[in-house]
């Protein structure tokens, strides 16, 4: 931990005090042992490659807490009828967050979704299991945009795992191919913003999600499914 401190490898608006505390108390569970390097850096959160007691790869994902937009997290909140009584406060609000992206991760994880796994979340830290190998993400969809890949068969499975999280009641409302790792399959990642099928915007978010993935693949040359928001629809109504 002080060497990933002292080689400048953690910013400071991302780790303040509380923040850092958290991390010791996932180390004194026996949640993580080390921190290894950030591998994404991003306005909402930070990506750390860490391991646990056995040598295993972990992600955490660490939510900024002085640097982010709470206000607007706390409207997204408040419209989720799992969260509807967040306190209006910045850490509060940022913890929160990170719960609904683990509970939004749990029902994916019961419903057979191709994604990270949910190891535990404290605070405003999310630790899941880690999509890549030796401590290197898996690439997304857009960074293999010029690979010659099975284009075809990602597209299918990709509309089975939004079938399964619209059956499981859950409309992901970012999915993109800048929201999908391609390793030996695609796994949907980034959950957070992830809705309910009873919030007023859901058909809206789904409709939103289809039209991203079905333009990326028609730039494939993949024949789409046109009438997949449809289909999906019929489940969510």
């Amino acid at each position: 931990m002080e060497d990933f401190l002292s080689e400048g490898k953690i910013e400071g608006k991302v780790y303040d005090k509380r923040t850092l505390m958290a991390i010791f108390k996932l180390m004194k569970r026996g949640i993580i042992k080390t921190l290894e390097s950030t591998v994404k850096e991003g306005k909402e959160s930070v990506v750390v490659a860490a391991k646990n007691k056995d040598g295993e790869w972990l992600a955490l994902k660490i939510y900024r807490v002085e640097h982010c937009d709470f206000k607007s997290m706390w409207k997204y909140l408040i419209s989720d009828y799992r969260f509807e009584r967040v306190r209006n406060d910045r850490w509060h609000v940022v913890t929160n967050w990170a719960r609904r992206e683990f509970k939004n991760m749990q029902i994916a994880l019961e419903a057979g979704v191709s994604a990270p796994r949910p190891i535990a979340v404290y605070e405003n830290i999310l630790a899941m299991s880690f999509i890549g190998e030796n401590g290197v993400p898996a690439p997304t969809l857009a960074q293999l945009e010029k690979e010659e890949l099975d284009w075809k068969g990602i597209y299918e499975q990709i509309k089975e795992e939004i079938f399964k999280l619209t059956k499981a009641g859950i409309i992901h409302s970012d999915l993109s191919a800048f929201n999908i790792l391609y390793y030996d399959k695609a796994y949907i990642i980034d959950f957070s913003q992830g809705v309910t099928n009873r919030h007023p915007l859901a058909v809206s978010f789904l409709e939103r999600d289809v039209k991203n993935i079905n333009e990326f693949f028609k730039k494939k040359n993949v024949e789409v499914d046109e009438n997949l928001f449809e289909k999906l629809r019929g489940l969510i109504e």
